[in-house]
């Protein structure tokens, strides 16, 4: 995707045919009736009777209750238990040693205690039913609810039988409850006879819901994932999508309540999830404010599963998922991606530096009539800013990408991409870009899409293009070369293929990475057209199939944002770690459901796939963006770079050199340091690459496996890496205080505000007040790194980066002094207990 480009609103929470539900203010207070209740009472974990509650009922017990008064009382209460016969049936139960599912089959309700911890999870708490249908009636939707039922048990199941249309009363839609191979998990699916003609199911139906007196939260993996907490004071109803933009990117939602855990998972990209919160003052809450989840299900989604976790948080949540992913098939860890190809392994600690883009070429919205052009780097001028990040800057891992290389720059004339841009230098200087590139070690990828088609593309054809459900074209986004229209993937695969499409770039460039725009960014489409009609799955397939097609032509393969299905098929992502220096392209949405961001797609996939940020953003604002990649461990994109040979501006050079360094711009600083007066971008970037680079060539193959909040605000987090001796351990302070730290490598630390310490046996890094015994009068940034592979305790070799500040640092039982860069040899052992 082009860095201008904006995706559209629908985007960012419901799909076009999954509109918000409206929650009317009579479904945001409990309903239940006093029989109902009655019915209930006396079998409830909460002292009061709630409308989601699941009670067993005796006969013998209810006959105890009522024999041998001989009372006005007894007589009164024997004809209200005749009233309630019909009604008192008792619960359905599915048991294994782990978990109890209770299904009151007169509401519908139901419970799961979950046996470790000692908690229960609940079923609707606004509306006494099970779940709801949406039928079809009369051709337009008509929602029903799914209440009462007909239960058959069996030892390790029930099946439910609903009956929701008066109109087809023998009509039924059936849900099964079965226990998993792990008795820790609960399967439930339905099937529905066609006379129902079910447009979708809301199985799982604003249940097993938090609360702020519990300490709840429910996690979403949007992006890297979003905690969102019971306690805001919030109240909101918000989307997430299967695989949609800023979606679910994990098929799978968390929930944590009383310090016990429970995960959702589901295998099927037609399932929507929800989250609401309902803040009320009802008496059978624990608190004041409740947060639900449902899953909305269509067309070939048909199932979900529930396991419960025992005790645990956001952390045993992940975990539990990586399992479910292995399963899957999309958990594929880095030792499996290098073999055949080794190569991959340079993605290790590369920083993606993409020169956006070398020609820009913007026309009308008709594609008729051209507005602008722009030539930003010529492909010489392109080779020379990979030789000066290699030369200048001794950046040795760079992941270099340029995009509007093609014949008519970017976002233009797709999918004609040949010969080369004649503005930039033509196809002679385009191969003679590569080569020199590829010279200095460096990954040298190309940007292109096979998404977008433009009319005034010589290969134009109605007939690639994907179809809606009405026959017209799918039109996608006005970019800079007019309207889009979207190809049906599987002719974008077709089109990828042609001998003057990605195999003539191949045999000109030889790059080594490709990369193919919103392949994994936008959401799965569905295709119309009788010549070649397409489900979600199949749109996944066929963009499985054209990432597998790329890989093969160049080794390394990459696309925007991010998508679980995408694991086994590619290198890296551009996207998910963050958008324009932030979250999230919508940038309101974490404020909106009160969220904060948690790594749940690291600590699942952390050691299978190279991720990135994407777009560019204002690197004297980029304090909290750079401090977000300290404690994931990612190197950064730098996707906002000044066009030409800019360094060599020596007027542009000395009129960004601040006087004064903002909190929010530190990492441009360079103050008696190894890059004190360069142009602003080489101080940034060399800066942040000497944090981020080790970091994350050192722990690209580890899984992350541990994760927290060291603050109640949550703002200090500490991450670690790996097990035993290798493990890494990071810590960020992301507060506006400066905050303690007691660390094995450096003794006290303090963190100032965007300070952090990283430490590990080979390498170490910080931006702190004090360290190892030195307390500093402003914050200063070192990083050390065993240059023999010893531990920094016992190498004999130690090179030193000194970024700014005091250039004091104690090495064993001396202080050295380091001004921009120094290579320390030390006789072994001669270091102080275990530091450095």
């Amino acid at each position: 995707m082009s860095g201008a480009r904006q995706w559209p609103e629908y985007a960012r929470g419901f799909a076009p045919h999954d509109p918000p539900r409206k929650y009317p203010e009579a479904a945001r207070k409990p309903r239940a009736s006093f029989m109902k209740m009655l019915s209930c009472a006396g079998q409830q974990a909460h002292p009061t009777a709630w409308p989601g509650s699941v009670g067993v009922t005796h006969a013998a017990r209810r006959t105890r209750f009522l024999g041998g008064s001989g009372t006005l009382l007894g007589l009164c209460m024997l004809v209200l238990a005749a009233c309630l016969a019909h009604a008192a049936v008792a619960a359905a139960v599915v048991e294994s040693g782990a978990l109890r599912f209770q299904l009151d089959p007169n509401t519908g309700c139901y419970s799961i205690l979950d046996k470790a911890a000692g908690t229960t999870w609940r079923s609707n708490p606004f509306t006494n039913r099970f779940a709801e249908a949406t039928l079809k009636r009369n051709g337009k939707p008509n929602a029903r609810p799914l209440g009462a039922c007909d239960v058959r048990e069996s030892p390790d199941a029930l099946e439910a039988a609903f009956h929701p249309d008066p109109q087809r009363p023998a009509a039924s839609l059936r849900v099964r409850v079965r226990l998993g191979s792990d008795p820790r998990v609960l399967q439930l699916d339905y099937e529905a006879d066609a006379a129902l003609e079910v447009e979708s199911v809301r199985l799982l139906d604003d249940a097993l819901w938090v609360t702020d007196g519990g300490g709840g939260y429910v996690t979403v993996p949007v992006r890297l994932g979003l905690l969102i907490p019971a306690n805001s004071g919030l109240e909101f109803a918000h989307g997430f999508d299967t695989f949609a933009y800023e979606g679910c990117h994990m098929e799978m939602l968390g929930m944590v309540q009383n310090g016990a855990a429970a995960l959702v998972t589901w295998h099927d990209p037609y399932v929507a999830a929800h989250v609401k919160s309902t803040v009320t003052q009802a008496p059978w809450l624990d608190g004041h404010q409740a947060v639900s989840c449902s899953l909305v299900l269509r067309k070939s989604a048909k199932s979900f599963r529930i396991h419960l976790l025992g005790k645990g948080d956001y952390v045993t949540i992940a975990q539990a998922y990586r399992q479910v992913a292995r399963e899957k098939g999309w958990l594929v860890p880095w030792p499996e991606k290098l073999k055949g190809h080794p190569g991959r392994a340079k993605l290790f600690g590369a920083v993606n530096y993409k020169l956006w883009s070398v020609l820009s070429r913007r026309m009308s919205e008709d594609s008729r009539r051209e507005l602008s052009m722009r030539v930003n780097w010529t492909f010489d001028e392109a080779a020379q800013v990979a030789e000066h990040l290699k030369r200048d800057l001794n950046l040795d891992r760079v992941l270099f990408m340029i995009g509007g290389w093609i014949h008519r720059g970017y976002d233009n004339q797709h999918p004609d991409i040949l010969p080369t841009a004649p503005e930039c230098g033509g196809d002679d200087a385009f191969a003679d870009c590569a080569r020199r590139v590829m010279g200095l070690g460096y990954v040298f990828c190309l940007h292109d899409n096979y998404q977008d088609m433009y009319v005034d593309a010589p290969s134009w054809d109605e007939s690639f293009i994907n179809r809606n459900a009405d026959g017209t074209m799918t039109g996608g986004g006005h970019w800079a070369g007019g309207r889009a229209y979207i190809t049906c993937a599987e002719k974008a695969l077709e089109l990828a293929q042609r001998p003057q499409n990605l195999p003539a770039v191949r045999r000109l460039s030889q790059a080594n990475a490709y990369f193919i725009d919103t392949t994994y960014a936008a959401g799965l489409y569905e295709c119309f057209s009788p010549a070649h009609p397409m489900t979600r799955a199949d749109d996944m397939k066929w963009k499985q199939a054209l990432s597998d097609y790329a890989r093969r032509l160049f080794g390394i393969f990459g696309s925007e944002c991010g998508r679980e299905w995408a694991i086994p098929h590619s290198d890296f992502f551009e996207g998910l770690t963050g958008v324009s220096g932030g979250y999230y392209h919508n940038k309101a949405m974490p404020g909106n459901v009160g969220g904060v961001v948690v790594p749940l797609f690291e600590l699942v996939y952390r050691d299978c796939i190279a991720m990135y940020g994407k777009y560019g953003y204002d690197i004297h604002q980029s304090a909290p963006y750079v401090l977000h990649h300290i404690a994931i461990g990612r190197t950064l994109n730098y996707h906002s770079i000044p066009p030409h040979l800019y360094w060599k501006d020596e007027k542009a050079r000395a009129a960004s050199e601040p006087k004064t360094v903002s909190d929010a711009g530190v990492f441009v600083g360079a103050a008696h340091g190894w890059a004190e007066g360069l142009h602003p971008l080489d101080r940034f970037v060399k800066n942040s690459y000497e944090i981020l680079s080790p970091l994350n060539e050192l722990t690209s193959p580890m899984p992350m496996t541990r994760h927290e909040f060291l603050t109640p605000n949550r703002a200090v987090q500490h991450t670690v890496f790996g097990a035993g001796q290798e493990r890494v351990d990071v810590v960020t302070n992301g507060g506006k205080s400066p905050y303690a730290h007691r660390s094995p490598l450096g003794g006290d630390v303090l963190l100032p505000p965007h300070g952090f310490v990283i430490e590990s046996p080979t390498f170490a890094a910080f931006h702190a007040r004090s360290w190892n015994g030195i307390d500093y009068a402003a914050p200063v940034l070192f990083t050390l790194r065993s240059v023999d592979g010893k531990p920094l305790s016992r190498s004999g070799k130690i090179r030193v980066y000194h970024a700014f500040g005091d250039a004091r640092l104690r090495l064993g039982d001396a202080v050295r002094t380091v001004t921009r860069e120094e290579t320390f040899q030390r006789a072994a052992g001669s270091g102080r207990s275990n530091r450095p």
